[in-house]
């Protein structure tokens, strides 16, 4: 998620500016940092240039159809999508926090002590050999 997420609701809910207008100004703000991004880490060698234009074309066409789709849909109905997409993208963020929480104790958790003496018995074996 990006600035949007808390920059279109700041506007249209904080300083009351049409839906329509916030989602506008947010792609205005963000075309010229993400040009500027994508200068950096062309210089820094952060870029994958094979992955570039796989990405970059469908997102384009999919970001033009979309802009089209937006300017035709009333703003209320804009909102309630936004509000939808905001929601599914927490609940994605969250899920993914959790399960990456109970990999990392599971991973740190000592072994059970049936599993070390089972773990001692296999490390005898290998010596006697």
């Amino acid at each position: 998620m990006g600035g949007g997420t808390v920059f279109i609701p700041l506007l249209t809910q904080g300083l009351n500016v049409p839906q329509h207008l916030a989602q506008w100004l947010n792609l205005v703000s963000f075309v010229p940092m993400a040009i500027v991004s994508l200068a950096i880490h062309v210089k820094n060698k952060l870029l994958d240039k094979r992955g570039f234009w796989t990405l970059l074309i469908p997102s384009a066409i999919s970001a033009v159809v979309c802009a089209l789709l937006a300017v035709k849909t009333s703003p209320k109905l804009l909102g309630i999508i936004f509000s939808f997409f905001l929601a599914a993208m927490g609940i994605v963020g969250l899920s993914i926090s959790i399960k990456k929480a109970v990999d990392e104790k599971r991973r740190n958790t000592p072994q059970e002590p049936e599993d070390l003496a089972s773990d001692t018995d296999k490390v005898r074996e290998c010596t006697r050999k």
